[in-house]
């Protein structure tokens, strides 16, 4: 039987070897994050929870580097990035009415060229669920004083690893990160567009999310864990809400448009 064994001994050492290929690592990733994105995701979370929970010292050390010699967090001074911060708070304020206006009018006069009501509700339930809900109820429940609150900074609370429950904070906590959550919530707007609109406007707005989410760190406001584990929560988020609504969205799209006409004078 050497034909039986030649076979499976050269299928065996094709599939050791290209595990054991660096090279092959990244397609591998992509095929795994394109093929099962909710699994990736939920990997990618408690890989980095796992991180910062056993190295809490990351924390502190990125940190003091944004606090400087003098501890203070100068940046956070700085007007250009105060008005990030700000730009970033007040595009929800802008994006979500227009993406509601723009699933009220494909349900009054739809067109082909407007999003399908079923992605316009996906991103409208991803926000109000993502930053909306869980960063807040995971802000009250840890409790998790900001690194400017901390006495290593220069303040009067003790230092806790993520996830550690604290009664440091009661309000307005460190852990998770709500603008960090909000910027990332932006990458599901391309869901929204064509698919071979997405991966370009998602590398564009990669910038714009680091931007957002590394200037709380500079701040003082939020440590690196809070930022990270922010992006991945709402990217498992975003995963799951997303198959849930995409093998749906027939079915969505027939409920809207029924509402629609009931509605309709």
């Amino acid at each position: 039987m050497p034909s039986l064994y030649s076979s499976t001994a050269t299928s065996s050492d094709s599939g050791r070897w290209s595990r054991a290929n660096p090279r092959l690592w990244p397609g591998q990733a992509r095929a795994r994050l394109e093929h099962r994105p909710i699994a990736a995701a939920g990997a990618l979370t408690i890989c980095a929870a796992f991180v910062f929970m056993a190295f809490p010292g990351i924390d502190l050390a990125v940190s003091r580097w944004a606090a400087f010699a003098t501890g203070d967090f100068p940046l956070s001074r700085e007007p250009e990035l105060r008005a990030l911060r700000d730009f970033n708070r007040i595009l929800p304020v802008f994006i979500l009415p227009c993406v509601l206006a723009l699933l009220v009018a494909q349900a009054i006069a739809p067109r082909p060229w407007l999003p399908r009501p079923h992605k316009a509700l996906f991103f409208l339930t991803f926000f109000a669920l993502g930053p909306g809900l869980l960063i807040q109820a995971l802000k009250r429940l840890i409790g998790r004083a900001r690194p400017h609150e901390i006495t290593d900074f220069g303040g009067s609370l003790p230092f806790t690893p993520a996830w550690q429950v604290s009664g440091a904070c009661s309000r307005s906590c460190s852990f998770a990160s709500g603008e960090s959550a909000t910027a990332i919530a932006l990458v599901a707007l391309a869901l929204l567009l064509p698919v071979q609109w997405r991966r370009a406007t998602i590398i564009a707005l990669v910038p714009l999310v680091l931007a957002f989410s590394l200037n709380r760190i500079v701040f003082g406001a939020h440590y690196l864990s809070d930022v990270v584990l922010a992006w991945c929560l709402m990217l498992w988020l975003m995963a799951w809400l997303w198959a849930v609504f995409a093998d749906n969205g027939e079915r969505i799209d027939a409920a809207v448009m029924r509402l629609s006409r009931r509605s309709a004078p």
